[in-house]
């Protein structure tokens, strides 16, 4: 539409200079145009048709395209102001990523790290249980041999009374009753009785 209109234009522009011509050449008796001749109603005629086709293609080209021009120009600075802020944000992802890459090395050795002392406090446990449960064993060990020296000892002192009477009785025997031989039984039974085991 806006094309046609100004190709019209342009034509009755044209046309109208030409009518003017012909009448400027028909008023001074005919002959040829000289380039060089200056005629004022067809100046007037041509700066009011230039005047007129300015402010048409004013209005109806130029601005259109400045506008259109405007906001090419307009989407391009706003692509790349987009583009930059897209950068921008690429960028901070990027750094984002380093410093949670940076922050589970950190973790994992903290990990490694507690995983080692607990391997090592585990471990002291176990040694510890260990030692506990030796020190149990040699405790009662101790206790059972204890107990079978103080029985080893009793025995021992108990067959030790009965051949001490026997052999004595074996040499006094002629010189000693049968009573007394009794009480010095009982009495060596006696004196091996109150021998603390350790003692001997």
């Amino acid at each position: 539409m806006f094309t046609r209109f100004t190709v019209s234009l342009a034509a009755a522009a044209v046309l109208a200079a030409a009518s003017v011509a012909e009448a400027a050449e028909g008023g001074h008796g005919g002959g040829a145009i000289n380039p060089l001749s200056f005629e004022n109603d067809l100046a007037i005629w041509t700066l009011v048709v230039f005047l007129a086709l300015l402010a048409v293609l004013w209005k109806f080209a130029w601005r259109p395209i400045a506008e259109a021009l405007d906001k090419r120009e307009q989407r391009i600075a706003d692509q790349i102001s987009s583009a930059e802020q897209a950068n921008v944000d690429a960028r901070k992802l990027l750094e984002e990523y380093h410093r949670k890459l940076t922050g589970s090395e950190a973790e994992v050795r903290a990990i490694l790290e507690q995983g080692r002392r607990d391997a090592e406090e585990a471990g002291r446990k176990i040694l510890d249980a260990t030692r506990d449960e030796a020190r149990r064993e040699k405790d009662r060990a101790v206790r059972e041999i204890d107990a079978a020296a103080v029985e080893a000892l009793k025995e021992l002192a108990e067959r030790s009374a009965d051949l001490a009477v026997e052999l004595a009785g074996k040499i006094v025997q002629s010189k000693i009753s049968q009573a007394d031989h009794a009480q010095l039984i009982e009495q060596a039974v006696a004196g091996f009785a109150k021998i603390e085991p350790g003692k001997n």
